[in-house]
């Protein structure tokens, strides 16, 4: 049997509704059309983080080319550019930090002209060489104290973005046993004993609860108390805070009575 021919006005309609279907998946696929930022708006951020980076860099001048007077008004400058600046200019301002204290991580390594010679290569010139061996002997975040200035700047900053910062560093400082370790160890734990927001508690009462060495953390948590009245907290949220900073309390204190 022959196949009756479809009649032109069915291929018709068929089309439409091939057409009609495929219009909303080339919607969906197709990407939103990026919002233009106003060109003051992008002024203010230019100003805002380079002001930031100027004032970075002079705290980490010190003390061979700044003055403790110069290296205090940098860190209000840095204080003041994050309080104006929106979340590009935080978000800027906290990985500048970041990178500085990064550097802790080569502290063990004792950067010498060999060694820069190696990592640059043979072709590097003499000069070059010697300029980053000074770099590393003068900036102030390659020594601890200049580390431990830096993580209680963030403490000054104190919201969750900076807390967020501190909690990566001590997780780093928490994988060793080293001395120096152990000394950014417990100014992290200051700088977020420092912070205003409640992921700093947050990291506080993990480390508290399940760190092995844990007393410093518990000794962290004598203020929050205190300052968790002045937060805007649901009553849910207050009285799981408190419940859980009042065992841990209880916990060390049936410590120190068992063992004096």
């Amino acid at each position: 049997m022959k196949k009756k021919p479809v009649p032109k006005s069915r291929k018709k309609i068929a089309k439409k509704a091939v057409k009609a279907e495929a219009k909303p998946e080339a919607a969906a696929v197709a990407p939103p059309a990026e919002k233009k930022v106003p060109k003051e708006i992008l002024e203010r951020r230019k100003r805002l983080m380079k002001e930031a980076e100027i004032a970075l860099g002079a705290i980490n001048s010190y003390p061979m080319l700044k003055n403790r007077e110069e290296a205090e008004a940098a860190k209000r400058m840095v204080l003041e550019s994050y309080s104006k600046g929106d979340a590009v200019v935080r978000q800027f301002i906290l990985f500048i930090i970041h990178e500085h204290l990064s550097k802790a991580a080569n502290m063990r390594v004792m950067e010498n002209f060999e060694l820069f010679r190696k990592m640059m290569g043979e072709k590097a010139e003499v000069l070059e060489v010697r300029k980053n061996v000074y770099r590393s002997m003068f900036n102030y975040s390659n020594s601890l104290e200049g580390t431990v200035e830096l993580l209680l700047l963030l403490g000054d900053i104190g919201d969750v973005g900076a807390a967020k910062v501190l909690s990566r560093h001590l997780a780093f400082y928490m994988s060793g046993e080293q001395g120096g370790l152990h000394m950014l160890r417990n100014a992290a734990v200051e700088a977020l004993e420092n912070c205003g927001c409640t992921y700093a508690l947050d990291v506080i009462l993990a480390y508290a609860k399940y760190a092995e060495k844990n007393e410093r953390f518990v000794f962290a948590l004598r203020d929050w108390e205190d300052k968790l009245q002045k937060m805007d907290l649901s009553a849910a949220d207050m009285e799981t805070y408190i419940s859980a900073i009042n065992e841990l309390m209880m916990v060390r204190k049936e410590k120190d009575v068992h063992y004096g």
